[in-house]
């Protein structure tokens, strides 16, 4: 396809480069079958719509927002592949208490691995707006990290980008594959581990060249190119793995660097997320209280002229991010029960409040 997911009915364009009719079932160039529908072009389709999209609202001054993009998107997903994948809204507060706009669930029978996502749109400068705090208080980064933990998942941002997208580093096989040309366009979705924008916020005074520079494009995470038989959950499941595991690494070296010192230790923060206001939701028993990087509190203590040199400066220290390590490093798992009665169709049951929807996304068989 040359523009959006939803115009069926435009050229397409076969992995060889070359323009088809859409009504040839296979390329006449080189006879590759182009009714193959695939999960990775699919949500290359939802990229370059995003890059379009967001760049002409911006210069028109309306560009769309991330509640509007993400449900376009996922309604595109949910009609290609109808098949295999499942979407499942839920009822219940808005915005102003999500720290995760939606899980997404992949998974080959039983066993699998989610993300809580939060989507981000990047303005018209290519900034994010990252120190957003959905209740005033908190840190919508805050939230994501330890609902994803709460509910073993890995916690991650999806990133709309348009124009101003200047990746540090953008190598060919980044954001090209056979199901697509490399392009900027391309870089309309991608993904990234919440602790990049952790260690952003704490380091780098939201450097967003730092956070554009360890996204990836969100098709290559169900690329299938190399896999026979469809990518299965092991391959999409290593490289979400890898970008949390690289993640940390990088947070952990800042923790050491100079200004590293600026951490400070909260007691009063709980593992659970928010309990929720209907008796249907799931609810969680008081666990341990754990520790967290707060800047704004580093501030106040650095500002009452009291040390924060004694502080751990190794995140296994730190129960919260020592949970996150123990996911990413576990394989792929059983699934929830809950999960799994949203995917036969059960009344689907957040695991909080603040969680929009689910996403489930059968990766056995051939994509």
């Amino acid at each position: 396809m040359t523009i959006g997911p939803e115009q069926g009915d435009m050229d397409q364009l076969c992995q060889c480069g070359r323009k088809t009719s859409a009504d040839f079932s296979f390329c006449p160039s080189c006879g590759h079958h182009l009714r193959e529908k695939s999960l990775c072009r699919t949500l290359s389709l939802c990229a370059e719509y995003t890059f379009e999209r967001l760049a002409d609202g911006h210069r028109a001054g309306q560009a769309p927002g991330e509640v509007g993009l993400t449900e376009h998107h996922l309604q595109d997903i949910r009609m290609e592949h109808g098949d295999r994948v499942a979407v499942r809204w839920f009822t219940g507060p808005e915005e102003a208490v999500n720290g995760a706009d939606w899980e997404w669930w992949f998974y080959a029978g039983d066993i699998g691995f989610g993300m809580r996502v939060q989507a981000k749109r990047a303005e018209w400068n290519g900034s994010y707006k990252l120190r957003y705090r959905p209740n005033g208080r908190r840190l919508q980064s805050d939230l994501l990290i330890e609902d994803a933990v709460a509910a073993e998942c890995f916690p991650a941002y999806v990133f709309y980008n348009h124009l101003n997208w200047q990746p540090g580093r953008l190598e060919g096989a980044l954001a090209g594959c056979s199901h697509g040309p490399l392009g900027e366009r391309q870089l309309g979705c991608t993904i990234a581990s919440a602790l990049v924008v952790q260690r952003t916020l704490l380091f780098s005074r939201a450097n967003t060249r730092y956070v554009k520079s360890r996204s990836l494009p969100w098709h290559r995470l169900l690329c299938d190119e190399s896999a026979s038989g469809g990518p299965g959950v092991a391959t999409p499941y290593e490289r979400v793995r890898n970008l949390h595991r690289v993640a940390a690494k990088e947070l952990q070296e800042a923790l050491h660097a100079e200004d590293g010192a600026l951490i400070t230790v909260r007691r009063d923060v709980p593992s659970q997320p928010a309990k929720p206001q209907t008796s249907r939701r799931v609810r969680r028993d008081e666990a341990e209280h754990v520790r967290r990087i707060e800047p704004d509190v580093i501030k106040e203590k650095v500002a009452r002229g009291e040390s924060v040199d004694d502080l751990p400066r190794d995140l296994r220290q730190w129960p919260l991010y020592r949970r996150m390590q123990e996911i990413a490093e576990r394989p792929p798992s059983q699934l929830p029960h809950r999960v799994r009665g949203m995917i036969h169709g059960d009344d689907a049951v957040p695991p909080d409040e603040r969680v929009a929807g689910a996403v489930l996304v059968n990766l056995a068989g051939n994509d």
